[in-house]
């Protein structure tokens, strides 16, 4: 009894801290006010693209790209100037409250060589008018920047001194921000006159790091940021002037956006480290402050800088000081700090620019301890290689920020994390959730008026110079153009927009105000109070109890429930995944490969791409082998590439190995084994080497010459690989190359008209079949190739249903679609000879076999492999039903069949978005029991084979959400299961076509993958060209996510249709094992849960009551701890 007591009080304590820490998260959520503005932030020149339309101009950023070595320019950059509509909706999806954007100054005004100024652009101007009204429309307010460093040229080129560093630049800014005043005042309550002036003008006018570029002058940072304080000072004066005309909104406010990374001293207890940070601080942030608060700059430059220093006139300092309505702060990271000139210094005075660099001094590269520092390394990318992150620190700068004006509001314009061009960027989520936890230390601890947040940046954006620094909560996969100082114009699969991790919880702490638990929350509460709390807790306590009960019960109750419904496949069942040598591999010149048919072809016919670089997966297999692990791929179908691993040799009149190519494979298969991951190796999937079309006569497969080249090429293969590889066939679909290429003319080599070639290519193809394994089987004998080893070719159908079930010729039809698609290649391999239904209606055009071909033939396979994808009704062509009559089916095979099937099965599904761009997928359709059907239909042919799916799949567009592919895997994988447990068909797996979005016969546009690919504009194109390290990138499809699970369990989970009772429960030794493993856990999750009641019960009765009740009265101070 004792030791059960024991147990109960152990169990009821545990569970006891687990509420108590459930009650701590409660309070310690660190929500927000209400009425705090969640945003993100782009800038025109940095997002916008457009450079050339709706009346814009050059600004000296399209002018300093093209004169600077290594520097891209930003053309069309994330194209929002045609794609706002879609981004706002993003916008609105993820939650903003707030969006910051500036305005483009040459967009809005145009420069006029008569009147040396700026005149207005009414196109520019209607732009910023629809973006701000749409914004507004959907309840996001919009955060003006009147300047964020795109200067028009001419403002730089046609002033007596250049840009910034002429006093005649403050009457041109004024112009151009009373135009925004009078045109957007009323639609706009939160304005900043300029972004980071410290940044454009140290690093335009000291450091020589962006636009203008200018470095070596002692004065002009000064010059350029004394004009730019005195230009924001009178914009002030006149926003202030037009608000009281009620020409800007009564509420409207109005700042500018001060940036700073916190200093601290490298030695808090070294009075020169101190001052040393404090001097960085007011240098980088006092410049500007300073001056608006106090009316000057701040005394520690004055006294270093001296007379470089410009002095304000009198007047001037009135109209600077006070001009702001709120304070706006930019901020990234954190240093240590140390003068340049000390002995800890890893900046000598002398490396520093001349100018303000060096009058300020100090040697700022030094990293706060418990500093975050990227997890990947960054040597392509110098900007993100340094980035760091040291949250402690942004709580430091707002309340020295603060510290200068107690009274103002803080707008915080722009925070976020430098990253690379991956989609799953941790790092990033981590930085926006460790630095709003310091914002909202500042608005609760602290109490400091801050009224919003605003991550930078919304969009992966061009990052001043380079597009390699990647900062949005949404990916944007950028072409290999991007950057280019030529125009080009986006094709529709350029630009696309994907969610990173950051953005969907961007979104929930938008919409909830709160950030949720953190780390810290997670410590149980040292101290409990009293009194009214105490009673409080104890109520709290009792519905917890009752809940906890109530849970354990329905808990158990739905694992009963959910257990009958989990459809399991055998352990062995492999979960995989395929791609084709042409189409995923490019490299189409490297390594010792020659043209196939395809290379050709796509280059003679029009509106064909080709496949020079496709998924580039010749030098990324090793990083998509890995991919192929975190996916919990079980299996791994590829094909070899011919022309690849042989070569044409002109004076043997035959192909010869290419040792290259062949340790290419070997590479891969030994990758694939290495990491578990069974290899499927294909034979011919399409791609035949050019020299084998060209040089027989017939060409290629309609030359029976054409079995002797592909037998000693399946040898050489079976010789390389056939210790390693256990799955093997010889064909993949051989109706589609056979018919697309030698009856429809639609594909390579592109032939059409004939009665009788595509009979002949079959013909031919079989009979390499068969000899192919015939040589297999010998080689096994000789343990050459694995004995476990297995060998077969690879048949697709879709499932043809009778249009009408009751007409006897609708039946025939179907079951002659079956005959002809299907039938047409399994009956050899099953009888020794083509369908009866074929000999009678293709007559003498179809080829006979010989007594010894058809022996040959006859039982060439050790299992059946299935391709499949949809289903079709079916009706005669010459019905009245038909929508394809005979005479537009393609002469020979096609009028041969004579059927339509263009008719959808009812309850079919279709695609689900618009795809009038996409030819191939317009058609696509789904219907799963058809599936089942096809798999039953082959089984019926040799009820004794196993069966291997190797492609099923869904057709989309370039999206990565494809919410149609995820319901069609779901859906299918269902009918594969019922094959398996209900049908009892061997089965042995199923492979997901494709791994990877590739090249689909002459597009890009048909997309598969469980992975989305970022394809270039250049993608398909005839030229060969590098891809850069930004194209080409690979992102999980909600499919590859959920496909995972199910191929690492082994089971399906809960369909829809379990809501539904069970009509009927599968028996067989496996459902048994199940079933008792089941019958097991529920037995154990039935004793914990009574235990952990029973042990609450106890444990806390006894303990709450003597905790909040039993006390001495003389010591209500105390603090009793719960636990």
């Amino acid at each position: 009894m004792r030791l059960l007591t024991r147990i109960l009080q152990f169990m009821g304590g545990a569970a006891a801290a687990v509420l108590a820490s459930t009650a701590s998260a409660a309070s310690e959520s660190r929500c927000f006010p209400d009425e705090f503005l969640f945003g993100s932030a782009t800038a025109s020149y940095q997002v916008e693209g457009a450079v050339k339309e709706g009346g814009r101009t050059p600004s000296i950023w399209d002018e300093y790209c093209r004169t600077q070595p290594g520097m891209k320019c930003a053309n069309v950059a994330d194209d929002f100037y045609h794609r706002y509509h879609d981004d706002v909706k993003l916008m609105v999806e993820t939650g903003l409250q707030s969006f910051r954007f500036s305005v483009s100054w040459s967009r809005v005004m145009n420069w006029d060589p008569e009147t040396f100024h700026m005149r207005p652009n009414p196109e520019g101007i209607a732009f910023y008018h629809s973006l701000i009204d749409e914004l507004n429309a959907n309840g996001i307010v919009p955060i003006l920047t009147i300047y964020h460093w795109d200067l028009p040229i001419e403002l730089h080129t046609q002033l007596a001194e250049e840009g910034w560093l002429s006093v005649e630049i403050i009457n041109h800014y004024v112009e151009y921000a009373t135009l925004l005043f009078q045109e957007y005042g009323k639609k706009v309550n939160y304005w900043t006159t300029f972004n980071e002036p410290r940044s454009f003008c140290a690093g335009g006018y000291a450091l020589g790091m962006g636009a203008p570029g200018f470095t070596g002058s002692l004065t002009q940072a000064y010059t350029a940021t004394h004009n730019v304080l005195l230009s924001h000072a009178n914009a002030v004066q006149k926003f202030r002037e037009l608000k009281a005309n009620d020409i800007v909104n009564d509420k409207a406010r109005i700042g500018i956006v001060l940036n700073a990374d916190f200093a601290y001293p490298l030695d808090p207890s070294n009075p020169e480290d101190v001052a040393a940070a404090s001097r960085k601080m007011e240098f980088d942030i006092g410049w500007f402050l300073a001056p608006l608060v106090t009316g000057d700059y701040p005394p520690i430059m004055r006294e270093i800088v001296g007379d470089r220093l410009p002095q304000f006139y009198p007047g001037q300092p009135e109209i600077l000081k006070g001009s702001y309505d709120l304070f706006m702060l930019n901020h990234y990271r954190s240093r240590q700090v140390t003068s340049c000139n000390s002995k800890e210094s890893n900046k000598g005075c002398s490396t520093l620019s001349a100018g303000w660099e060096q009058d300020r001094g100090v040697d700022d590269s030094h990293i706060v301890p418990g500093t975050r520092q990227r997890s990947k390394a960054a040597a392509s990318d110098s900007h993100c290689a340094s980035f760091t992150a040291y949250p402690p620190g942004y709580l430091e700068t707002i309340k020295w920020l603060h510290a200068h004006d107690t009274s103002a509001d803080i707008l915080l314009t722009e925070n976020g994390w430098c990253g690379d061009d991956e989609v799953e960027n941790m790092d990033q989520l981590w930085y926006f959730q460790a630095y709003l936890e310091q914002v909202h230390k500042a608005v609760v601890e602290e109490k400091i008026p801050v009224i919003g947040y605003t991550a930078w940046s919304f969009l992966d954006n061009y990052e001043w110079g380079s597009y390699e620094s990647r900062f949005g909560l949404y990916y944007v996969n950028y072409s290999s153009q991007a950057g280019s100082p030529d125009f080009y114009e986006p094709e529709a699969s350029d630009l696309a927009r994907v969610a990173r991790p950051s953005a969907k919880w961007f979104q929930k702490v938008a919409s909830t105000k709160c950030l949720g638990v953190s780390v810290a929350a997670a410590a149980p509460a040292a101290e409990v109070g009293g009194g009214e709390h105490h009673h409080h807790h104890f109520w709290a306590w009792v519905v917890g109890l009752v809940a906890i009960v109530a849970v354990s019960a329905v808990v158990v109750l739905g694992l009963v429930f959910f257990v009958g419904h989990l459809r399991c496949f055998p352990d062995e069942f492999l979960f995989g995944s395929a791609t084709a040598a042409y189409q995923v591999e490019g490299a189409v010149k490297e390594g010792g490969r020659t043209p196939s048919i395809w290379d050709a072809f796509c280059r003679e016919r029009a509106g064909v791409k080709c496949a020079n670089v496709a998924d580039d997966f010749y030098h990324r297999y090793h990083e998509d082998v890995k991919l192929m692990v975190e996916t919990g791929l079980q299996s791994f179908r590829f094909s070899i590439s011919w022309s690849r691993v042989m070569n044409w040799d002109p004076q043997l009149r035959g192909m010869r190995p290419n040792p290259d190519g062949i340790a290419f494979y070997h590479s891969l298969i030994d990758d694939l084994n290495a990491n578990g991951i069974v290899p499927i190796l294909t034979l011919y999937h399409w791609d035949l080497p050019l020299e084998l079309h060209t040089e027989l006569s017939p060409q290629g497969w309609l030359n029976t010459e054409i079995a002797d080249h592909y037998v000693e090429y399946a040898t050489l293969m079976f010789h390389e690989y056939g210790g390693k590889v256990n799955f093997w066939t010889t064909f993949n679909e051989p109706l589609s190359f056979s018919t697309s290429g030698y009856t429809t003319g639609r594909e390579a080599p592109g032939f059409k008209g004939s009665p009788t070639q595509v009979y002949t290519v079959i013909h031919n193809v079989l009979l390499s079949h068969a000899k192919a394994v015939q040589q297999f089987r010998k080689l096994r004998v000789s343990n050459v190739v694995n004995a476990k080893a297995r060998i077969g070719i690879v048949l697709n159908a879709d499932f043809a249903y009778p249009l009408d079930s009751s007409n006897p010729e609708d039946v025939a039809a179907a079951s002659r679609k079956m005959e002809f698609d299907i039938g047409w290649f399994l009956s050899p391999i099953v009888s020794g000879d083509y369908p009866a239904v074929m000999r009678e209606r293709a007559g003498d055009r179809l080829p006979r076999f010989t007594p010894e071909q058809a022996e040959l033939v006859n039982g060439s396979y050790d299992l059946f492999m299935l391709n499949h994808y949809g289903s079709k009704m079916v009706t005669n062509c010459d019905s009245k039903a038909s929508d394809m009559p005979c005479d537009t089916l393609a002469v020979g095979w096609e009028r041969d069949s004579g059927v339509d099937n263009s008719h959808i099965v009812p309850g079919t599904r279709k695609r689900s978005g618009d795809a009038a761009k996409n030819a191939h997928c317009a058609s696509f359709t789904a219907y799963p029991p058809g599936y089942l059907e096809t798999i039953k239909w082959l089984h019926a042919h040799d009820t004794s084979a196993d069966i291997l799916l190797t492609e099923n799949g869904w057709c989309g567009d370039d999206e990565v959400e494809n919410m149609d592919q995820l319901w069609y895997f779901q859906a299918y994988l269902e009918q594969v299961h019922k094959a398996v447990v209900e049908e009892k068909i061997p089965v042995i797996g199923y492979t997901a076509w494709s791994f990877l979005d590739n090249y689909e016969w002459g597009s890009y546009e048909s997309r598969f993958g469980l992975y989305y690919v970022n394809y270039s504009s250049q993608a398909g194109s005839p030229d060969f060209y590098e891809p850069e390290a930004s194209d080409l990138a690979r992102v999980a499809r909600p499919s590859a996510k959920w496909f995972q699970k199910v191929a690492s369990t082994k089971c399906l989970g809960v369909s829809v249709a379990a809501a539904a009772p069970a009509a009927e429960v599968g028996g067989g030794e496996h459902h048994h094992h199940h079933f008792w493993a089941w019958v097991v856990g529920l037995v154990a999750i039935v004793a914990v849960s009574a235990v952990v009641v029973l042990g609450l019960v106890f444990f806390v009765g006894r303990r709450l009551w003597h905790h909040f009740h039993s006390r001495d009265e003389a010591s209500t101070t105390e603090r009793i701890p719960l636990l």
